[in-house]
């Protein structure tokens, strides 16, 4: 996993100690000692595909965040605006564009 968080690389260390699991419409994010779940859909009629998350555990329960993804080989790389704030339309958490971005390579 690597990524950016509020315009901020993310540390190795913290990357280390994150993971994704996705099943159906479910998900379970653990950033290093913070865990988020909830369910999320998406428009793959979009260019980039948009994806909306509800999250009912962690930090973000009760909210929804609207994001982009794209899925190229075995990395998946999500980028998420704050709640309540417009869906990004670049891969970038830098400049404001973005609350997260993430990419995330498939375990083996």
């Amino acid at each position: 996993m690597g990524g950016e968080q509020d315009g901020a690389v993310l540390d190795d260390d913290f990357c280390a100690r994150s993971t994704l699991e996705i099943a159906g419409e479910q998900h379970t994010v653990q950033l290093d000692t913070e865990t988020l779940k909830g369910t999320h859909t998406f428009d793959a009629s979009q260019t980039p595909i948009t994806i909306d998350a509800d999250d009912t555990e962690g930090p973000l329960a009760g909210q929804r965040t609207l994001g982009i993804f794209k899925l190229e080989d075995d990395l998946f790389t999500i980028c998420f605006a704050a709640p309540g704030q417009d869906r990004p339309t670049e891969y970038t958490a830098r400049d404001g564009k973005a609350s997260i971005l993430h990419r995330w390579k498939r375990a083996d």
